[in-house]
């Protein structure tokens, strides 16, 4: 049965900050929990690739414009995804492996979301809150056996990063549909827009290296560190 962490339901619902909710709507929430925990049908699938990186100079002016001097590019490169985000360069930094992961409730949260919408859109707003946190709180469990497998190899995990995160682009979605065969092995399809079905799945990359940089399961906002890592996302 997978924990859900009754505080980010009540930051989805809007609740962030405040002490104490009212009765009804924590009676809802726990009634959504129950009724999610029966239903879902957790599933993950992941793969772990090599990362190339590639280094390139060229010639840039300088600002006086009297000479110019030698600029470097970045890329990175893992199972045929070329990748030139920022953002996602500086938290793979050091990184000589990374691992794409998929994870998903199944289709429970969405049908629930759905018959509730019908009589009770309270009690829908509360299933979507739910099915959100629950499935944050699903990755974090496959997020943590990655972590240790890793660790088992001598290996240090950065935090996770999704399409979709600063310069990462959406489209990048493709080719983990393609990757990780995610139809086939947990279920989920894309739209036109690149949207998952089911709604409450998550795609990440978790970037594998020597070095150890402390960074928590649970992420780059809850980490003590948030504001001042290198590797931040």
């Amino acid at each position: 049965m997978i924990e859900v962490n009754r505080k980010e339901v009540e930051r989805y619902l809007g609740y962030k900050g405040i002490n104490e909710i009212d009765e009804e709507v924590s009676k809802r929430i726990d009634e959504s929990i129950a009724d999610m925990q029966q239903q879902v049908a957790p599933k993950y699938t992941y793969k772990t690739f090599p990362i190339e990186w590639k280094f390139s100079f060229k010639l840039v002016p300088d600002a006086d414009g009297k000479g110019s001097h030698k600029e470097k590019s970045v890329t990175c490169e893992f199972a045929g995804i070329k990748v030139s985000s920022g953002n996602l360069l500086k938290n793979l930094d050091g990184c000589a492996e990374i691992v794409l992961m998929a994870v998903t409730l199944g289709p429970a949260p969405d049908m629930l979301v759905r018959r509730a919408e019908v009589r009770d859109m309270l009690k829908a707003y509360t299933y979507q809150a739910v099915g959100a946190a629950m499935a944050e709180a699903w990755c974090d469990e496959i997020n943590e056996k990655i972590v240790n497998e890793a660790k088992e190899r001598g290996l240090f995990a950065r935090p996770r990063f999704s399409p979709g995160y600063g310069d990462f682009p959406l489209e990048v979605q493709k080719d983990f549909e393609r990757i990780l065969e995610m139809p086939k092995t947990v279920g989920i399809t894309l739209s036109d827009s690149l949207l998952m079905t089911p709604t409450k799945s998550i795609t990440a990359v978790i970037g594998l290296t020597e070095i150890d940089s402390n960074c928590e399961r649970s992420g780059c906002e809850q980490c003590s560190m948030a504001g001042k890592c290198a590797y931040r996302r």
